[in-house]
Formats: C-alpha cells, sequence, structure tokens
C-alpha cells in the first residue's frame, strides 16, 4: 500500500507525497533507472536526523539519501550490510540494486525517487571514502554543518554527484526540499 504524507515545504503550500515501501520500489526501479532515492527512515537515529533537519513538526523529509545507477546503489552510511554471502561496508559504497532491495525487506522505511542526471566521474571517484561521522554530529547537535571532514554523509555525497545545489553539505532535508520545488516547476 501507498503511504501518502502531507508535505509542508518551509511553511509554504501543502502538496501530498507519495511514499512507498521497498517491495513496490523492487518494481518500479529498474536497472536503466537513474536518479536520487531518498529514505524515509523509522529507526530512532532517522527520528532524530528528520527531528533536526524539518522546518516544523508538520515537514515530511528523509534521513537518509542514495543514488541509483543503472543497476547500483550508491550512498554513504555507517552501517555494514551482509546480503547474498556478501559483505557491504559502510562508508561511500556501491552495491547492486538487487542486494539493496533484498537488504532493504526487513525495514519500514519508505522511499521517494527522484530521475536527475549524475556526474559518473564523481560517483566513481568518492566510492571507499569514509562516512563523515563528524558532520553527522555537527548536523545532530547544531543546525547543519560546513562539511568539513575526512569523509562524506549521504546528502553530501549525493549532492556532489548530481551538482543540484550550490552547497557543499546540504542535509538529506535540504536536498529534498531542493528537488521538490525543481518538481513543481517542471
Amino acid at each position: 500500500m501507498h503511504g501518502v504524507a502531507t508535505l509542508n515545504v518551509g511553511g509554504g503550500n501543502m502538496s501530498e507525497l507519495e511514499l512507498i515501501k521497498i517491495s513496490e520500489l523492487s518494481k518500479l526501479i529498474n536497472n536503466s533507472d537513474v536518479g536520487i532515492l531518498f529514505c524515509f527512515g523509522k529507526s530512532m537515529i532517522s527520528k532524530i536526523i528528520q527531528a533536526k533537519t524539518r522546518i516544523n513538526a508538520y515537514e515530511v523529509v528523509p534521513s537518509h539519501v542514495a543514488i541509483v545507477f543503472c543497476g547500483y546503489i550508491y550512498e554513504s552510511t555507517t552501517e555494514i550490510v551482509n546480503v547474498n554471502n556478501k559483505t557491504i561496508p559502510s562508508g561511500v559504497r556501491r552495491w547492486q540494486l538487487k542486494d539493496y532491495f533484498k537488504a532493504e525487506k526487513k525495514k519500514e522505511t519508505e522511499y521517494y525517487f527522484y530521475p536527475t542526471v549524475i556526474y559518473t566521474d564523481d560517483l566513481e571517484k568518492y566510492v571507499h571514502y569514509p562516512y563523515g561521522k563528524d558532520t553527522i554530529v555537527d548536523f545532530l547537535l547544531q543546525d547543519g554543518s560546513d562539511g568539513v571532514s575526512k569523509g562524506l554523509i549521504c546528502s553530501q555525497y549525493a549532492n556532489r554527484v548530481t551538482k543540484l545545489m550550490d552547497k557543499d553539505c546540504p542535509s538529506p532535508a535540504e536536498l529534498f526540499r531542493h528537488c521538490r520545488k525543481l518538481e513543481d516547476v517542471k
């Protein structure tokens, strides 16, 4: 079943946002799709990230961002995943979409896919960078981060490979708001 949430972007116009579960996403996304996958997690850390980065209590924002590119997921995260007799390391990583779908089945996360241009040189350039733990701490303890780190957080990596925002380190919420505004312009 589709989850429909009311999106309040910066206190402005209200619009419906259709979020889907991984079972539906796996039927809609194929090996030729390219874009940003916004993830709306339900874990405690996801809820903390959402609470710290939303504009008001009614705004629905993602807690994680990944890139879908031609049958692969690219993302930066602290989580180590074991799936299909493979270990997917933490940090900036690339893994097969089919493995991602299988690993995510156990979660209650909901998703929103935004098709966009991906700069492939940058996409591969950052694979194996560490996760930007100090950057995420900045977001949790302050009102943002300057992005100065030895690693990258998910939305920082996604923004570097899409060049959607003129900002070094947007939060997942900022990147999502920006994409939603671009959709409204289309």
